[in-house]
């Protein structure tokens, strides 16, 4: 992977001490948390992601990802049209600081299963980690 094809590649050595701003996806994709869950989704397929901080008059107030949705979409009496982002979002959103160890983030991760971290800055979505992002870091060790 060249920068050209991704601008986020990191190239890191063993002895790196990355934090999430090096790593992260800056200036995220949100959606609020009263919008329907077809817009939620639209916008994932849109900007080629997968989870998608989710605000309240600019506050985090939770996460929402592409396995939500879809799940949400087998269910009898879903209305994708109709039904919020807010039914469909994990409250619990895993927010860390733009100078938080990659490697801290990463085990936290890993320990909860979390699909992502948001990295938050004064008050304010600053950036996302993911699983894709944390496999980029990996294979900047792979020669």
């Amino acid at each position: 992977m060249t920068t050209q094809t991704h601008a986020r590649t990191t190239r890191v050595t063993k002895h790196s001490k990355l934090t999430m701003n090096d790593v992260m996806t800056a200036q995220p994709v949100t959606v609020g948390r009263d919008q329907p869950l077809a817009v939620a989704h639209a916008m994932m397929r849109e900007h080629g992601c997968r989870h998608l901080p989710v605000l309240e008059h600019g506050d985090l107030v939770g996460v929402v990802s592409q396995r939500d949705l879809y799940f949400l979409e087998t269910i009898a009496g879903v209305d994708m049209d109709t039904d919020r982002v807010d039914d469909a979002m994990s409250s619990d959103a895993y927010a860390v600081t733009p100078d938080a160890p990659v490697q801290e983030v990463a085990a936290e991760m890993a320990a909860h299963k979390y699909g992502c971290a948001v990295v938050m800055e004064r008050g304010r979505v600053a950036g996302i980690f993911t699983a894709t992002d944390a496999l980029r870091v990996l294979a900047g060790f792979v020669p």
